[in-house]
Parts: C-alpha cells; structure tokens; sequence
C-alpha cells in the first residue's frame, strides 16, 4: 500500500516523537543579578548641576523647544534637538489640586499653579523661574492668569531636578535646594516658600502669586495679570521690578523693568522681544549697587 506524503510526514512526526530519548530534568538556574538600566542622556542633564554652557541665548535657538509628558513621571519636560542631540531647556511642576495652595483644583474646577525653571539655549541670559495661576473664575487668559517671574542671581549653575522618595529636588541658579512634594507639586522646603493661589473674584485686586525667598543670593521679580511681567508699562500703567537681598536687607528696594529688558522692537517686529540688557552678573550686580545703595560685595566676590 501506498501512503500519501502527508500520511508518510505524520508517520514520521509520530514515531520521532515515541522514540526520543528522554530529556534530563534541567538544573535550577543561578539567580541573576538585577543590573539597573543606565539613565538616559535627557535624565543625565536634568539632574546634573553643570554650569551654563554660553552667557547668551542664540537667537536661531531663543524660542526652539518641544514640550512633552510622561517622560519624567509629574514633571513637564522643555528640550530642543540643535545639531540632532536632544538637550534639556526647561522642566515644570504643575499644582493641579493641594489642599493648602490650590483647594479649588481639587473640585475639579481646572485651576492649577505652574512652577516653570526655564534656561533656553542653555545659557546664563535667560534662567528663570516663572511661576503662574489660572485662576479659572472667568474663563478668560487676561482676567484669570496671574504671572510671577524670579531671576535669581550669581547664576552659577543651570536649574537641576531629581526624585529623591517622595520629593522632588531642584537646585536654583544659585545652587540653593527647593523641595517639591512629588505627588502635588506643592512646595515643602528649601529656600522658596510660596502662599496660597489668590482666588479673588475682583482681578484688579487679586494678587500674582506670591513666592518668598530665603536664601543667600540676590533675587529680581516681576509680576503681571495676563501680560509679560517684563513690561515697564502695561496698559498704561507704569511697572516696577522688586530686588530682594534678604540675606543683608530686610526691605525691598524697586528699579524699572526697562533698566532690564530691551523694551524696544527690533527690527521687523511688532512687539519688543524683552530681551536682558545685562548680559552678565557683574553688570546686575553694578545696577542694583547703584539704584539700591546696597553693599553685594559678598556676591560679587562669590560668582
């Protein structure tokens, strides 16, 4: 009898099957050691305290960034790719609900307090930290967003931040620790302290947020509702930037944005690009020793 090539396979298949030898039971494996993956470039950079890589934002890379999330589990990551190698600008810690700054987010009703450590370009110019409410009473950007930006100064290092348990950690421009509850974003501790989101209904007298400084470097704030703080005159109304030196005086001392920022319009542009005129420390330094009548000796010899 003839069998078909499909009978003649199976037949083969069976009996390779009921002839094989038996296998040995195999022997229990050696516990392999858990090696812990190497952090990426981008993770690197966020946590390192490097010094600013130039003194000055270029202006083909001043507004390049790409924002994304979930990257670095509760932090807004801000980078940009020049020459095709990634590289941190900027990260956020956004208060979307706490019970001490921002109850009204924990109903649900959207409002959130945004701590953004922003250094384009990776450069001294710019290092910033702006810190901004959305109130959202009335559901419009120039009656609901109030805005606080803090320069801190010497600027030896770009921002940093790591996870340390349950806290975030972020060095200043200065090298001074802040400390941010992981889960909320609320701020624990270090040389920042901040007060409660200003949820007045009545925008002309709500206030920007309100961030104190406890550390030893100089400090120079600007604040706005719902137009950039570095303006020196916002509908009309004349502005001042704040300069706290809380290490050697207790009371603020005032100088006009436009001594800052480059209020003029460049060539082509509509608006001024609020650009800093003083390029460098020393040059801050030698402005507010002047307009202040304030001794920053120990800074100038510390950077």
């Amino acid at each position: 009898m003839r069998l078909s090539a499909l009978s003649l396979g199976l037949l083969v298949f069976v009996t390779a099957c009921t002839t094989a030898p038996p296998v040995p039971k195999e022997k229990p494996r050696e516990p392999v050691a858990q090696v812990s993956e190497p952090k990426s470039d981008v993770m690197a950079q966020l946590g390192s305290n490097g010094a600013p890589e130039r003194d000055l934002v270029r202006d083909a890379y001043r507004f390049d960034r790409t924002i994304s999330m979930g990257r670095v589990p509760g932090v807004r990551l801000y980078t940009y790719e020049p020459g095709g190698a990634e590289k941190v600008v900027g990260f956020a810690l956004v208060d979307r609900g706490s019970k001490r700054i921002n109850p009204r987010g924990l109903k649900g009703s959207g409002a959130r307090r945004e701590f953004l450590f922003q250094f384009p370009d990776r450069a001294r110019e710019e290092e910033a930290l702006m810190v901004s409410d959305d109130v959202r009473l009335s559901k419009r950007y120039s009656h609901d967003n109030m805005f606080r930006e803090l320069h801190f100064f010497p600027r030896r290092q770009l921002p940093s931040l790591r996870r340390n348990g349950k806290r975030f950690e972020v060095r200043l421009p200065t090298g001074e620790p802040v400390f941010f509850d992981a889960d909320s974003a609320e701020l624990v501790g270090g040389v920042l302290e901040e007060q409660p989101i200003d949820f007045n209904r009545n925008r002309h007298a709500r206030r920007n947020p309100r961030i104190e400084y406890h550390g030893k470097g100089l400090l120079i704030t600007v604040a706005q509702r719902g137009e950039a703080p570095r303006r020196a005159k916002v509908w009309g109304r004349v502005k001042r930037a704040e300069v706290r030196y809380p290490a050697r005086y207790s009371k603020p001392c005032y100088v006009s944005p436009a001594l800052l920022w480059d209020q003029r319009p460049k060539k082509g542009d509509r608006d001024p690009r609020l650009t800093w005129r003083l390029k460098h420390d020393e040059e801050v330094f030698n402005l507010v020793e002047k307009r202040c009548h304030w001794d920053l000796s120990r800074l100038k010899t510390s950077t």
